[in-house]
């Protein structure tokens, strides 16, 4: 009953190309997205009627973070390997400044800021769609390599937009300009999509942020060239370079 149980969190968590495997990362994926817009949400001064529902949502995502956290500790064949990962280290944080917050701790708005980092969870979804490519037509590979890439491009820029606006309104809160996520959001696509933005941070760590957040947005604007270029090239010959 033990090893059936375990061959059953190893399709769910570590077999990538089964289906059980893509219907469990989707699942965790939309969860993550629930999770995240909520959090966002929750720095809104004017929805602060709307707590309880945040703290709702907030453990029920947090239960099933942590059962998926322990799954995996039980599915993976070296555990150790798995703690120490990119993605065993964003799982831990996914879960871990919620129980923090329990205890009341001085640094409970770092830890319920650093819930954002939940979005990394989405980096799985990238893994995913690779897997799908594999045993395809060479033709139908190098089209959903350009799909691929264009999801990777937003995926990019999502990540960057909520970091960036995450960061300048902890660093940056007391302005009014951003009091919330959201209002950081709004500053860092400017910023990132090569806006001028009327608002300018006040302190040395807002500046550091807006910094990289333009150079995220320039690196990201190559890689923007690129697969515009691709599909240029695509449409005016029939095909591109890398087919």
């Amino acid at each position: 009953m033990k090893q059936k149980y375990k061959r059953l969190l190893e399709r769910a968590f570590v077999r990538v190309g089964v289906p059980l495997y893509m219907r469990v990362n989707n699942f965790f994926a939309f969860v993550t997205i629930v999770s995240v817009f909520f959090i966002v949400l929750e720095t809104v001064e004017s929805l602060r009627f709307l707590d309880p529902v945040f703290l709702t949502i907030e453990w029920v995502t947090v239960t099933l973070f942590t059962a998926e956290y322990v799954g995996r500790l039980i599915a993976e064949k070296r555990t150790l390997r798995y703690v120490f990962s990119f993605y065993g280290i964003v799982d831990l944080v996914s879960i871990l400044p919620t129980y923090l917050g329990l205890a009341n701790f001085s640094f409970l708005k770092m830890a319920r800021i650093t819930r954002i980092l939940r979005f990394l969870r989405m980096v799985r979804l990238v893994k995913v769609m690779r897997m799908r490519r594999k045993g395809r037509g060479k033709k139908q590979a190098s089209r959903e390599a350009q799909n691929l890439s264009i999801k990777i491009y937003v995926l990019t820029l999502g990540i960057a937009v909520l970091t960036f606006g995450t960061l300048i309104y902890f660093f940056e809160g007391d302005n009014p300009v951003f009091a919330n996520i959201p209002l950081g959001m709004l500053w860092a696509m400017k910023v990132t999509m090569g806006g001028v933005s009327q608002a300018m941070p006040g302190t040395i760590w807002g500046d550091l942020v807006a910094v990289s957040a333009r150079f995220v947005g320039l690196v990201l604007f190559g890689l923007l060239i690129h697969i515009v270029g691709t599909f240029i090239e695509k449409l005016l010959l029939g095909r591109s370079a890398d087919e």
